[in-house]
């Protein structure tokens, strides 16, 4: 009986021990990203997503089945919150490249090379090193300029006086500040990605995660701690950390210094106060152009900037504001740190994020008061000082929080969470010319007791074509349409853990050349232009884009102007005034392109009078008249000659009609607008021109 009842003492004994170290989430990881492996979340468009007014709860799983429930379900949570960022505001993150080469010249220099079809990116980094063998934990600091140094604009004895190496990170060998180009680094290592689809903050934050792979790789050579490595930046750079720490789990500490609008704060409570840096008025070289969708509906992100800082968790990060500069946004930040603290509360490691907002200072000039905060963070999460108090909370504002956070903070156990996906096998990602016939196939999960398989036209699977059940992990189905591109996932149901949905893969069905297109009308766009046409014509079946031409000879042995259009209507300049010219239009679809449409004529007309002067800004003007029924007239302002694109939306954001989208002069321009063929309502018109933004809304009453 005593040896039974020591024996229980033992075992209770080592439990504790288990559990103990259980709840101890690690400072950091060694790995890029801990849910790789776990399923993309649907990522609906704009027009399918719910608004949601106040701060989308943290806690609350992408798929509707409800609420996280232990602490190790923050990895894939986490992983959703990654997924929407970079589907709605910053573009695809890569993942590590196979071809990575790294080299270290006299211990100051770091040069890393990365390799990707057939292109090589070069980082240059200079890294100070303190005396003595290491290894020393590191701070890689954000700049442009090759030989500024490693600490952003933290004071650099912070660090040097700690036995801290520095390391710049030159983000313009990335993409380039202020200007990227689709010819930049970056862009040639990925042909697939432009300045438009992919945000500089996703291109800058997967540099930093390539730097960290060229310490990896001379980890031999070059003594640094890649345990503790820390990302500093400030302003623009204080986003570029926030973001660089957000999606790389190597990084123990992350210091976002006055990030302002994008980085810490939050979009939908910066929308609310004014003269602020808000989503319409950011800089759009950061962020995806698509993240214009969002103007004026900014409530229907999926996401908000309070989970950006939450996706640091369970690894520290500090978060300072600078109030006496009002475009800075602090107190949207604010009400963002206290929300993303909650995070860190239901991990039970709220030391591990702080937030300092102190005025009196120029911008990204550290005050003495917040020397001891920054230096509190370096010594526990750099240094390993346990006893420094991180409990950092500094700020000027009293904000009412009951309308941003309406959730409440959960309870989370430490149990493992059983979490159930499998992964797709066939038809592969992407695959084309696919038969109306398909069998598809998926890897088997042990337990299983059958799967659910879904085939949509959309990847919201609001449109649904299959919905079908089988205990195998094959299946057979018959009657999809040709030329169509459609996705699919499959999901577990056992009785063992949650089941959650597979990723999604597209395919494409076989798809023919798109049909002869019949033309509808050429006719004069404005009043002040002699030698502008819209041109308009049907839409055909596979046709994803259309070539439209126009000629001085019916057999178009020259081209006089051509333009390739996702949209049936065209609006063409040029044309000189009482001349005869002809057109046609071509449909090009996944396959190829179609026949050309019949052949028509038109003569250009004579202008009235343009107005002399040219304007002194950018500016378009409030339609009239609003409401209106069925016709109204819109003025616009050019003050240099650019791509200009003004475009009609809904409520919901989707695309109704595309008013402009051509190279204008500057000037001054009128067009009308005749909605006969929309209902009644409330809708935005959007113009971008070069780098002016402005969208207003228009009411259509019937």
């Amino acid at each position: 009986m005593k040896i039974y009842t020591l024996l229980l003492t033992f075992l209770f004994c080592i439990f504790l021990v288990i559990t103990s170290l259980a709840q101890e989430l690690p400072l950091v990881y060694n790995v890029e990203n801990t849910g790789a492996d776990y399923p993309k979340p649907v990522l609906p468009s704009i027009s399918e997503l719910p608004i949601i007014e106040n701060l989308p709860d943290p806690f609350e799983w992408a798929d509707g089945r409800g609420r996280i429930s232990s602490i190790y379900d923050w990895r894939y949570r986490r992983a959703e919150v990654s997924a929407q960022i970079q589907n709605y505001e910053i573009g695809e993150k890569p993942d590590r490249p196979d071809t990575i080469t790294a080299s270290v010249a006299g211990d100051t220099l770091l040069t890393v090379n990365i390799t990707k079809n057939g292109q090589t990116l070069t980082l240059t980094s200079r890294v100070v090193l303190p005396k003595g063998n290491g290894p020393f934990p590191a701070v890689i600091g954000m700049t442009f300029i090759p030989g500024i140094g490693g600490t952003g604009s933290i004071p650099s004895n912070i660090f040097t006086s700690r036995n801290i190496a520095t390391i710049e990170f030159v983000h313009n060998q990335v993409t380039s500040y202020g200007g990227p180009k689709d010819t930049d680094p970056y862009f040639k290592l990925y042909p697939n990605f432009n300045s438009a689809n992919i945000g500089q903050y996703s291109a800058w934050a997967w540099g930093v995660s390539r730097l960290i792979d060229g310490l990896e790789l001379v980890q031999n050579e070059l003594p640094i701690d890649l345990k503790h490595l820390c990302v500093t930046g400030c302003s623009y750079a204080g986003k570029m950390a926030l973001f660089a720490g957000a999606l790389d789990e190597r990084v123990a500490l992350t210091i976002s210094q006055e990030s302002g609008g994008g980085g810490y704060t939050t979009w939908r409570v910066s929308e609310t106060l004014g003269g602020v840096e808000t989503l319409e008025a950011t800089d759009y070289n950061w962020f995806k152009d698509a993240m214009m969708d969002f103007f004026g509906q900014v409530s229907k992100l999926p996401e908000d900037h309070h989970e950006l800082m939450a996706m640091v968790a369970p690894r520290a990060l500090l978060v300072t504001g600078n109030p006496d500069y009002v475009w800075l946004a602090d107190e949207s930040g604010y009400v963002g740190s206290k929300a993303a603290k909650e995070v860190y509360k239901a991990l039970g490691i709220p030391d591990r994020f702080g937030y300092s907002i102190v005025s009196g200072h120029s911008h990204c000039q550290v005050p003495s008061s917040q020397i001891p905060e920054i230096s509190a963070f370096v010594d526990k999460f750099l240094l390993g000082i346990d006893t420094v108090n991180t409990s950092v909370a500094t700020a000027p504002y009293n904000s009412n929080l009951s309308p941003w956070i309406t959730w409440t903070t959960p309870t989370l156990s430490n149990d493992n969470s059983l979490i159930i996906w499998t992964s797709l096998i066939y038809p592969v990602d992407g695959q084309i010319n696919m038969d109306t016939s398909i069998t598809f196939r998926w890897n088997k999960v042990q337990d299983a007791e059958q799967y659910i398989i879904q085939v949509s036209s959309n990847p919201g699977f609001t449109n649904i074509v299959i919905n079908d059940s089988t205990k195998d992990t094959v299946t057979t189905f018959d009657g999809l349409s040709i030329g169509r591109l459609y996705y699919w996932r499959v999901k577990v149901e056992s009785a063992i853990g949650v089941n959650i949905w597979s990723n999604i893969f597209n395919f494409r069905t076989i798809t023919p050349l798109p049909l002869k297109p019949l033309l509808i009308s050429a006719t004069p766009t404005y009043t002040t232009r002699a030698d502008h046409f819209t041109f308009k014509w049907h839409p055909v079946q596979y046709a994803d884009q259309y070539k439209i031409q126009t000629s001085e000879d019916s057999t178009f042995a020259t081209v006089f102007k051509q333009y390739t259009i996702a949209d049936t209507v065209r609006g063409i300049s040029g044309h000189s005034s009482g001349k005869l010219y002809y057109w046609r239009v071509q449909g090009i679809g996944f396959s190829g392109a179609g026949p050309w449409s019949d052949v028509w004529s038109f003569t250009a007309t004579t202008a009235a009078v343009k107005e002399e002067s040219l304007p002194t800004e950018y500016s378009i003007s409030q339609n009239y008249p609003n409401p209106f029924n069925p016709t109204t007239k819109i003025k616009f302002s050019l003050l240099k000659t650019a791509l200009t694109n003004i475009v009609i939306y809904d409520l919901l954001g989707r695309k109704i009609r595309t008013l402009i989208n051509e190279e204008l002069d500057a000037g001054n321009y009128e067009i009308s607008v005749d909605a006969n063929n929309l209902p009644g309502g409330v809708y935005f018109y959007r113009i971008k021109s070069g780098n002016f933004i402005q969208t207003k809304k228009m009411i259509l009453m019937k």
